[in-house]
C-alpha cells in the first residue's frame, strides 16, 4: 500500500518553508489591522458608555421631576373620583331594577336611626330611672 501524495499547486509555498520577507510583512500588516480594529471598537464602546452616563442622570432627574408627580396626581385624582362617585353608584344601584333594595335600605336606615336615638345620654338616663322605679 502506498501513501497518497498531497496535491499541491505549484505556486503554493510549502508549509515547512520559511516565509519570505514580503509574506512576513503582509502577515504583520494583517495582525496590525486586527489590533487597530479592536482598538477602534474599544473607543466606540467607551464613547457609547460615556454618552450613556451623560444622558442617563438627566433622564433620571426628568423622571423624578415630571413623571413621578404626574403618576401621583393621577392616583390622587383616581381616588378622589372613586370616593365621589361611590354615592352616585350606590343610589344608581339601589334605584335600579329591583325596588325591594330601596325599601330594605330605608328600613335599615330607620332602625339605625332609632338605635342612635336610643343611645343618646338623656334616653339612657330615662331608661335607667325607669328600671330603678320598677325595681322598688
Amino acid at each position: 500500500m502506498t501513501t497518497p501524495k498531497p496535491i499541491r499547486s505549484p505556486s503554493a509555498p510549502d508549509a515547512y518553508e520559511p516565509l519570505s520577507t514580503a509574506e512576513k510583512l503582509e502577515e504583520d500588516a494583517l495582525l496590525a489591522g486586527a489590533a487597530a480594529a479592536g482598538a477602534l471598537r474599544g473607543v466606540e464602546v467607551a464613547a457609547v458608555v460615556l454618552i450613556g452616563l451623560l444622558v442617563c442622570p438627566p433622564l433620571a432627574i426628568l423622571v423624578v421631576v415630571v413623571v413621578v408627580p404626574l403618576v401621583v396626581t393621577a392616583l390622587v385624582l383616581g381616588l378622589l373620583a372613586a370616593v365621589l362617585s361611590a354615592p352616585y353608584m350606590l343610589v344608581h344601584h339601589f334605584r335600579g331594577h329591583d325596588p325591594r333594595h330601596a325599601s330594605l335600605l330605608a328600613h335599615r336606615l330607620r332602625r339605625a336611626g332609632r338605635a342612635l336615638v336610643d343611645l343618646l345620654p338623656h334616653r339612657i338616663v330615662a331608661d335607667a330611672r325607669k328600671l330603678d322605679h320598677v325595681g322598688r
